[in-house]
């Protein structure tokens, strides 16, 4: 066998392997989704939302309430390929958590629970230009894409994130485009 032809074996057969491992990953994103293991990953959801908005002096993603918000989102308001990109990006962090520390992300420390929701902002990163919006086409977002915009959007929207983390005006005075804040002062938000 010449070495022209073999070469050209090889990238045959490894241009193979990736299109049978890219339809398993696409077939498993356009399955129906696993939902009752949104049910199980509840404590996970809720631990998750509390990293990103942690309770400093003014409540957090916990105190607010926001896991069965995000839960409700997956469920209902939220496309199948994107449901299993979130139910797949949950199990990813389990195992993240239990091979990087030795047990489950509940278990883990404050900052080793930041190490790792790091991690995954990073690694979940949408791609810039005409690959990322091809990306979004096909894929959808990516799990801590969703994770973020639901816990961000559950929080503003419940009564402790609302009227303790936003300066709530609970009837808005006039239109003002553009106001200097001052040093310390909140967010406006309304309902």
């Amino acid at each position: 066998m010449n070495r022209r032809k073999a070469i050209g074996s090889l990238f045959l057969l490894a241009g193979a392997g990736a299109a049978a491992w890219s339809g398993i990953r696409l077939r498993r994103l356009y399955s129906t989704p696993e939902l009752e293991k949104l049910k199980a990953h509840q404590t996970l959801i809720t631990e998750l939302a509390e990293t990103i908005i942690p309770a400093t002096d003014t409540p957090g993603a916990k105190a607010a309430g926001v896991s069965p918000f995000i839960i409700r989102m997956i469920e209902d308001c939220t496309p199948k390929k994107e449901q299993n990109r979130f139910i797949m990006g949950l199990d990813e962090v389990e195992a993240y958590a239990s091979q990087h520390y030795g047990h489950s992300f509940v278990r883990c420390t404050i900052e080793q629970r930041e190490v790792i929701a790091g991690h995954f902002e990073r690694r979940d990163r949408p791609y810039k230009g005409i690959a990322g919006k091809i990306s979004h086409k096909v894929l959808g977002d990516s799990f801590f894409m969703i994770m973020k915009k639901y816990t961000v959007i559950g929080y503003c929207t419940s009564m402790e994130g609302a009227t303790r983390g936003l300066a709530f005006d609970y009837v808005p005075g006039h239109y003002a485009g553009s106001v200097r804040l001052k040093p310390g002062q909140k967010a406006w938000a309304t309902e």
